[in-house]
């Protein structure tokens, strides 16, 4: 007897854990999702998402069509889902009430790039401002007054800078005289 009482209380604590997820109510026009039983296309409306699941109406025209069969697929939002019916509900009005569970995600992930060189291709978002420009104009003048032979040489920069162009001048001209 005690043992019963046990799994009686236990059972009840599992529902009070289930039904403490999190309910996500969703608007009719954002709900719009399709479940693949098989071959068949099942249009549905999402009522609510949690979680573990969804809760979702099927009209009274297809609501004839269900068939507890294995797993469906739940495509809603860009992504597919491979779900499980847990209970039907039919309203006498003849739509449908399911409540499905995940089960697993079956949207493929987006490809990764795994080349260290940048790529050529051109960016989804064109940059409009000049920012880049003005930036490089920027360390360009600040190079050529370090440059200068009043301020460089005050500085100590004139003779480090004329040495780095001088490497730079050389390590070209090394590469580029077989060519000519």
């Amino acid at each position: 007897m005690n043992q019963t009482t046990q799994t009686s209380s236990d059972d009840e604590q599992l529902d009070a854990e289930q039904s403490s997820f999190f309910r996500c109510p969703i608007q009719e026009a954002d709900g719009k999702a399709v479940i693949r039983i098989g071959r068949r296309r099942i249009p549905v409306v999402v009522q609510e998402a949690s979680i573990d699941g969804f809760t979702v109406t099927v009209s009274a025209k297809y609501a004839s069509r269900i068939q507890i069969s294995g797993p469906w697929e739940l495509e809603y939002a860009d992504a597919r889902t491979e779900v499980h019916p847990q209970w039907i509900f039919n309203a006498p009005d003849g739509n449908a009430q399911l409540a499905v569970r995940r089960l697993r995600d079956l949207t493929k992930p987006d490809p990764i790039s795994s080349s260290w060189w940048p790529t050529l291709r051109r960016s989804r978002y064109r940059q409009t401002d000049n920012s880049p420009i003005a930036f490089g104009g920027l360390v360009l003048t600040f190079i050529a007054v370090l440059a200068l032979p009043g301020v460089g040489e005050k500085l100590g920069s004139a003779h480090y800078i004329r040495t780095a162009i001088m490497w730079v001048y050389n390590g070209i001209h090394m590469e580029t005289k077989h060519w000519w």
